[in-house]
């Protein structure tokens, strides 16, 4: 069996040496998506974040059903997110066609247990690219690096402020960038990047926490954050309401629509009674509006599960595998089997032809997020077109 590929970037980044270990490998607490009450105690926004000129020519960013390399990941052993980790990265490994797993970890230390653990899972480690590096939390879509294709086919990153005092994840991009010899333009929003969908004719929405005062960019008008977009990722960039804090910590778009083509979506759907209508009213105007534009509409359920957020919309589409999340509480594992089928069913409609399968998400929706949060997608270089089917305009 071929051994995984390992690189390390702590050299690149912060003069550290590949055994070396400056900081925690293993959380016994895994960082929640938002932030902890005590990051919030002591956040304070910064006052600038950097904004460096745009790429030289046209570029667009890449909708994740697009041909992908793989997908970034970061690894964590704590015990309550373990079972998730190894379930996904063994699927992506084994069930689609070619994706690889990028995967993040501390130390050479962490990668042995991690190339242990994925054995015995049963994954494909000859697809698994180990990459050494600090970092803080498992949440890559959030902090990680955003591609876009230029006009020779060629990838570059665009890189934004994340909005959390994760100063380790905040450099991911920084040392992906100089590791892979990849171009990185400063986009200078503070932002999280699951606060953010695509789709391949350019279109793209994310929703109004881009202006908060605390975690986005209150100086900045829905001009500017559309030029900018427009000039560092190619996007027509629109602007939608959040879901309430009181079901959805992060208020990102990606905890309730995903984009499944260049037509068609999938956006939670929530019952009328909950929180006083409003998540059913966001979601209801933003299906309205795209069915009004010539999108098919797919719905899945969307509900509070021991406080948390339940969502099948937050899932990862890799080449020929679509990946939803089921959930399965210890107490009552069939508690929530018909939303689960409901799910399953709904993806197969969005995705014909493509493998559907689901990881259990039980644990980690408790921290606010699921497997799309912890994802990013690397884009297949040379097989991403700038111009596609007359939007050169």
């Amino acid at each position: 069996m071929r051994l995984p590929q390992v690189l390390c970037i702590l050299t690149l980044v912060a003069g550290l040496s590949c055994s070396a270990s400056a900081w925690a490998e293993e959380e016994e607490v895994p960082l929640p998506r938002h932030m902890t009450t005590e990051e919030r105690a002591r956040w304070t926004p910064p006052l600038s974040v950097p904004l460096r000129a745009p790429p030289p020519g046209p570029v667009r960013a890449i909708a994740e059903y697009e041909p992908n390399a793989g997908i970034l990941m970061r690894w964590t052993a704590t015990s309550s997110l373990l079972p998730l980790q190894t379930e996904m990265i063994t699927k992506v490994t084994t069930v689609d066609s070619r994706a690889k797993v990028f995967l993040v970890v501390a130390s050479s230390a962490q990668q042995a247990s991690a190339t242990t653990a994925l054995s015995n899972a049963g994954a494909d480690l000859a697809r698994v690219q180990f990459v050494i590096a600090a970092s803080d939390s498992i949440w890559m879509r959030d902090y990680g690096p955003r591609y876009v294709v230029d006009e020779a086919g060629q990838l570059a990153i665009i890189d934004h402020t994340y909005n959390r005092p994760r100063p380790n994840d905040n450099l991911i991009p920084t040392a992906l960038s100089n590791a892979w010899n990849q171009p990185r333009y400063e986009i200078g929003l503070l932002h999280g990047g699951g606060n953010y969908h695509l789709f391949d004719d350019r279109a793209a929405f994310l929703t109004n926490l881009i202006f908060d005062p605390s975690e986005g960019n209150p100086s900045l008008s829905l001009a500017d954050v559309q030029a900018r977009y427009l000039d560092y990722q190619g996007n027509l960039v629109e602007v939608t309401a959040a879901l309430p804090q009181a079901l959805d910590a992060t208020r990102h778009i990606d905890m309730w629509m995903l984009p499944a083509s260049r037509d068609s979506v999938i956006i939670s759907e929530y019952s009328p009674s909950l929180l006083g209508g409003v998540p059913a009213q966001v979601t209801n105007d933003m299906a309205t509006t795209l069915t009004d534009r010539g999108y098919t509409v797919f719905r899945t359920p969307g509900f509070q599960c021991s406080g948390a957020h339940c969502t099948y919309a937050n899932a990862v589409i890799l080449n020929d595998l679509v990946l939803t999340c089921r959930f399965t509480p210890a107490s009552n594992p069939n508690q929530y089997a018909a939303q689960n089928a409901q799910a399953v069913s709904v993806f197969q409609q969005a995705f014909p032809g493509r493998t559907i399968d689901t990881v259990d998400c039980t644990n980690i929706i408790a921290l606010a997020g699921a497997i799309h949060c912890i994802v990013m997608h690397v884009p297949e270089a040379g097989t991403v077109v700038l111009f596609r089917d007359g939007f050169e305009d």
